[in-house]
């Protein structure tokens, strides 16, 4: 996944192709809790699973780093539910 870049300042994972960005971006409401805010992939880059590994990256590090995270972006809400080790983190 060393395509996707994450700029913690920024608060958003990113996918860069051709110019056009696909991105998730999040929020901090507390320290330990990472709240997901949007998932965008623009048409050009869509149909590719994108999105879901933009998901991925940003639920790698919640994980790694022991926080918990919830989700306003129905994208992602909808994929941390199905995945078990996931969901299990959700607050």
């Amino acid at each position: 996944m060393s395509d996707i870049t994450h700029d913690p300042n920024r608060m958003r994972y990113s996918y860069f192709e051709n110019g056009i960005e696909a991105y998730l971006t999040y929020e901090r409401p507390s320290e330990g809790h990472v709240h997901i805010t949007h998932t965008i992939v623009p048409g050009p880059l869509g149909g590719r699973g994108l999105g879901k590994r933009l998901v991925q990256a940003a639920m790698q590090d919640v994980i790694a780093s022991g926080e918990t995270v919830s989700s306003s972006c129905w994208f992602a809400s909808a994929l941390i539910e199905k995945v078990p080790e996931w969901s299990a983190v959700q607050a």
